[in-house]
């Protein structure tokens, strides 16, 4: 008698990580369906292994989007989320889409919509005993300059809900030097309807940011143990990661798995802390219940958590990996050159330094020999700007001559 057909697997928005989820699970002849949010993905459409994308209309309307092609999709699918709006998604709508036959990634829907609250996740990590940053939601004039009175400058204007902030704003925070600053930042988000929270920066770095992962089951079990550093990132201070590497450490894997436990997160969990410089202790900066940027970084170190969370998903035995290698590094070229020549103004690193970093051949967060098709096209997106940029520039010389 012939193997039944795997079961098919929906992602649902993402970039980077829709894309090496996609890889690992069409790999293992899984059909993997992607979903665009409006944001990102446009790379995940390139590859080989995707047997569908479906693109949305934008951010805003992606989870009704979302329901509507489910509602024809294939049932008995698995669900995993590769961006803040779809756990969003996942924890509002499951039991409709348990319903509808579908199988969505684990998770604990009241932590997972804790976790998209910025404020709420520093609340809960401050109840199980693990460091968090002074923080103060704001929603007035008058309580942001009460908050601003307790902390030093610069601090950050941080949004509660980052998927909503991404809307209208670029980064991850809004960094302010003075009170004038602050007050013109916080009236520039609350045109938007946008919950803020006013938070100190901690000190120190950001060879200083690390993060721990780990899948944990329904019973409370954690399934492996992984931890990496974040030395760089664009723009400085409160910004993407440009440059990864994977490392032990261990109150990093300590404090992780006590705030996954403590606060009953279930399946995959990534949750980054940075090393205060006054004490140097570890506090927590966020955690994401899904699939990262640095997925593929995880692959490659020896964790497939895509494989993990879909057979999990379905109630299927996986094989916990017992270690992971170090050493092994993510390069995003292009934001780590400007993250470089960021931190060469600041002093923070030396061209000799950057180099060396490099020397082991870091590996890139789109590039796959055995699916070419997305890193051709940002190949080929980056010569044409790089030929545009050149072009202004020998006709601006010759308008000057």
């Amino acid at each position: 008698m012939a193997d039944a057909p795997p079961v098919p697997a929906v992602i649902l928005g993402g970039s980077f990580n829709s894309l090496s989820v996609a890889r690992a699970l069409g790999r293992q002849g899984i059909p993997v369906h992607a979903l665009g949010d409006g944001a990102g993905g446009s790379l995940v459409r390139r590859s080989r292994y995707l047997t569908g994308y479906v693109d949305v209309t934008s951010s805003v309307t992606a989870a009704d989007e979302w329901l509507a092609w489910l509602r024809t999709g294939p049932r008995g699918a698995v669900l995993l989320p590769c961006s803040d709006g779809a756990l969003e998604f996942l924890a509002r709508c499951r039991p409709e889409l348990v319903a509808m036959g579908y199988h969505p990634a684990a998770g604990a829907d009241d932590v997972t919509l804790a976790m998209l609250d910025k404020e709420r996740t520093y609340e809960l990590a401050r109840s199980v005993g693990v460091p968090a940053p002074r923080t103060a939601a704001v929603s007035t004039l008058e309580e942001l300059r009460e908050a601003a009175a307790g902390l030093d400058y610069p601090c950050a204007l941080k949004p509660r809900h980052s998927h909503l902030f991404a809307r209208k704003f670029d980064g991850k925070a809004l960094i302010v030097q003075d009170l004038e600053e602050l007050e013109a930042a916080f009236l520039a988000t609350s045109e938007h309807g946008l919950e803020m929270i006013l938070t100190e920066i901690v000190p120190g770095d950001d060879s200083r940011y690390c993060s721990y992962y780990s899948y944990i089951d329904d019973d409370g079990t954690p399934l492996f143990h992984f931890t990496k550093r974040k030395p760089r990132q664009n723009p400085p201070g409160f910004g993407l990661g440009t440059f990864h590497v994977t490392d032990w450490v261990p109150d990093a894997a300590e404090l992780g798995l006590r705030f996954f436990t403590g606060i009953g997160l279930r399946g995959v969990g990534n949750v980054e802390f940075k090393r205060d410089s006054r004490d140097g202790q570890l506090k927590i900066i966020e955690c994401n219940p899904r699939f990262t940027a640095a997925d593929k970084l995880v692959q490659r170190a020896g964790i497939d958590m895509a494989t993990i969370s879909y057979r999990r998903a379905l109630g299927l035995p996986v094989q916990a990996p017992s270690s992971f290698r170090s050493g092994v590094t993510q390069w995003h070229p292009l934001e780590d050159w400007a993250a470089f020549r960021a931190y060469r103004v600041l002093g923070q690193l030396s061209t000799a330094a950057w180099l060396s970093s490099l020397a082991r051949g870091p590996g890139l967060p789109m590039f796959d020999r055995r699916d070419l098709r997305p890193s051709a096209v940002v190949a080929a997106a980056f010569a044409r700007r790089t030929l545009a940029f050149g072009t202004r520039r020998v006709r601006s010389l010759i308008g000057r001559g």
